[in-house]
């Protein structure tokens, strides 16, 4: 045989052998669509505590055929809705993409305190009212769609739709196409004038249908017979709020004095907040035509509702079941307009929450557990008192909120006092203060490094050098600043930290992990799946062995 057919023969032996093979990753290989949904104030023990009660195509569709993280974290304080929907996309925390809560005090300013989205610079669009002066200018950093953006020269689609402002803008980021959120004023889906000068027709057309009214002309009635509701209290229990303005807060609810004032907004206080989020979300799917192509979009979905009902009426309520019941409905409608839009194995799937929620604290002490209540404003008086007996001046004192402590700092400079002293000082009189279990100075969040994953930790990465206060302290377990009745959250502790992360979908194996994991792995992760780089303020490593 001639050399030059061995050498044929090789050469198509191996090229044989190639074409055998997996082929490598490519951009057709990734999702179409990545879709982001973050459902308000869900604890990780609702997807144990309802799994009997849900349908096959909704919560248990993602957990059985996805990977489910069954011990993931927040990783700072405070965990409220602004931080942790920005930490969700931004893969990092308030010391870094600045949003350090849903609202806070501005230092040295003649304005004194900034909601997170706030922006009169820019206006509404599809509303008369101030709701639509909003953008992300104060999340410092790019989110998961910012990086889609840029690497794809702006050719992939971004959007977010949910009922709170702050929930659709964070998570889509500053170069998205659009970012929509609910006017309870008008009860139409609006946006702001850095995304779009007007509404698309779309969104017009959905705004005409008054869905919100239809919605509340139901009522809401427990979805099954109220006695199945096992997994939670007595509805007519002495623990809950009414916010319905009902003689107790029992099922059923009406609405038809709010629907005769044209007071819609109240849909946010139901199941059906929740609902009219969903068919927003589909018909934004349709219309905007996302995951058509070849170029991954991304899509953030937020359900505020859910939050909102638990405020009032505690994780332990028949509401807070019913709605989540009636929440895997929306998904699993959700989940069958992904496929026959999209296509079953073209789109990839996160969900989580942005924090969980605590046990309604009189709750606790009647099952003889240690909990309690310390209100802000309390606290303001008596700090007000010890500023007076120690430098003969209270208005060294500048605020208390979101459990951090503000000097006036032109004070101290005037009265020539050292602020450090005043801080070491304050923070060791507060943990004198019944319902406080720690406090810091700004000097030890500033310039210490804690590398166990505690309190102090966790304190440090929420506390941003320039935002942030003079003191942090942190409640004790089960303590906190609201009514005595109904619940809240913004703490270190597991009940308001511990949250489910799924993933579901192109490229995702089946499985799960109790390996602990935080909340912000979630962004370097999708970015890893879409092949782009990580957001620019990331912190974390991606999450590893559940790819296909």
């Amino acid at each position: 045989m001639s050399v030059k057919k061995i050498i044929f023969l090789v050469s198509f032996t191996l090229s044989l052998s190639i074409i055998g093979q997996t082929k490598p990753i490519t951009a057709n290989s990734k999702p179409k669509l990545i879709v982001g949904i973050v459902v308000d104030q869900m604890r990780n023990d609702y997807i144990y505590r309802y799994w009997n009660r849900y349908g096959n195509g909704g919560f248990k569709r993602l957990v059985n055929d996805g990977y489910y993280f069954k011990n993931a974290h927040y990783n700072y304080i405070p965990t409220f809705t602004g931080p942790g929907h920005s930490s969700i996309y931004t893969g990092t925390t308030p010391r870094t993409h600045g949003i350090i809560a849903n609202e806070w005090y501005v230092k040295n300013t003649i304005k004194t305190s900034m909601y997170c989205t706030d922006d009169s610079t820019v206006k509404s669009v599809g509303s008369s009212s101030k709701a639509g002066l909003m953008s992300p200018k104060n999340q410092l950093t790019s989110t998961i769609g910012d990086e889609l953006e840029m690497t794809t020269n702006k050719k992939a689609k971004v959007f977010g739709v949910a009922l709170k402002d702050r929930s659709s803008i964070l998570p889509v980021g500053h170069a998205a196409d659009g970012a929509f959120w609910f006017d309870e004023s008008t009860g139409d889906f609006i946006t702001s004038s850095w995304y779009m000068n007007e509404l698309p027709d779309w969104v017009k057309k959905f705004n005409e249908k008054k869905l919100a009214k239809t919605y509340l002309e139901k009522g809401w009635t427990t979805l099954y017979y109220p006695e199945s509701y096992t997994n939670s209290i007595n509805d007519d229990n002495n623990y809950e709020l009414i916010p319905n303005k009902q003689e107790k807060p029992v099922f059923p609810y009406f609405y038809k004095s709010y629907l005769e004032k044209n007071n819609v907004g109240i849909i946010r206080s139901t199941p059906y907040g929740n609902s009219i989020t969903k068919d927003m979300a589909i018909d934004c799917l349709k219309n905007e035509q996302l995951g058509k192509d070849e170029v991954t979009d991304l899509f953030c979905i937020s359900f505020s509702s859910t939050d909102i009902v638990a405020h009032s009426y505690g994780p332990r309520s028949v509401e807070v079941e019913d709605i989540y019941l009636r929440l895997d409905k929306d998904i699993e409608e959700l989940l069958n307009a992904l496929d026959k839009e999209v296509g079953k194995n073209n789109y990839t799937i996160f969900l989580t929450a942005d924090h969980g929620g605590a046990d309604v604290p009189n709750h606790l002490k009647d099952n003889k557990i240690p909990a309690g209540y310390l209100k802000e404003s309390t606290l303001t008086k008596d700090l007000k008192k010890y500023f007076q007996i120690n430098y003969g001046d209270s208005s060294l004192l500048a605020n208390v909120s979101n459990e951090q402590v503000f000097f006036n700092d032109k004070k101290i400079e005037e009265l020539k006092l050292n602020k450090d002293e005043i801080e070491q000082k304050l923070a060791s009189y507060l943990v004198t203060i019944m319902g406080i279990a720690e406090a810091y100075p700004s000097k030890i969040l500033k310039y210490n490094s804690f590398e166990n994953n505690d309190y102090k930790t966790l304190l440090q990465n929420g506390y941003n050098h320039k935002l942030s206060g003079n003191v942090c302290f942190i409640y004790n377990a089960a303590w906190m600043d609201f009514a005595e009745k109904g619940t809240t959250h913004g703490a270190g502790y597991n009940y308001d930290t511990h949250v489910p992360v799924i993933f579901f979908g192109n490229g995702i194996k089946k499985g799960s992990s109790y390996n602990y994991t935080t909340i912000t792995q979630i962004a370097p992760t999708i970015c890893e799946l879409m092949q782009i780089n990580q957001p620019n303020g990331c912190i974390s490593n991606p999450l590893n062995d559940f790819f296909k």
